[in-house]
């Protein structure tokens, strides 16, 4: 998934394009790879961080010149915030255009702001995604046309459960 990238590059390439995610590169500690999924964990003021994220395999209608893409599980547990589902897509979205992931036929309705989408339904969206075997995210950008994001499900059940184990997941 990340091959392409050194694992500092990563790091600071997620803590560049995932704002929910605000990593320091010599802060994060990765916690393994799984198939298509590479989990991490840092802390920042509220506390302990644990998340998992992936590329997509393949895009469909993306256009040149696309920012980096992923799609990441979080867990906040000094927050209480479990099973965050976010995207950061690469494109800014246009307003009011539908976003949605579809795993295996099941929809889940994605609210976007800027480049970044989030899950109405988390819980429902990870449960699905533990059964699934791959995705896809739906998404229109503020100019040209919808844009369809393929990822593999492969390794995310080990992947979810790393985080789940760091961050005290029940």
């Amino acid at each position: 998934m990340f091959a392409r990238l050194s694992s500092v590059s990563v790091l600071v390439l997620l803590a560049t394009v995932l704002p929910a995610l605000p990593v320091e590169a010599d802060s994060a500690k990765p916690l393994g790879k799984s198939g298509d999924w590479e989990s991490f964990t840092y802390a920042d003021k509220a506390g302990k961080v644990c998340y998992t994220a992936s590329l997509p395999k393949r895009s469909l209608n993306a256009p040149k010149g696309r920012g980096e893409t992923y799609l990441s599980i979080t867990h906040r547990p000094n927050d209480k915030s479990f099973d965050v589902v976010s995207v950061t897509s690469g494109y800014s979205f246009r307003k009011d255009a539908p976003a949605e992931i579809d795993i295996g036929g099941a929809k889940f309705d994605l609210y976007t702001t800027g480049d970044g989408a989030w899950a109405r339904n988390d819980k429902a969206v990870v449960q699905a995604m533990l059964k699934g075997k791959g995705l896809v995210i739906h998404g229109t950008p503020a100019k040209g046309d919808p844009i369809a994001d393929t990822y593999s499900l492969d390794g995310f059940v080990k992947a979810y459960a790393d985080i789940g184990k760091a961050c005290g997941a029940k």
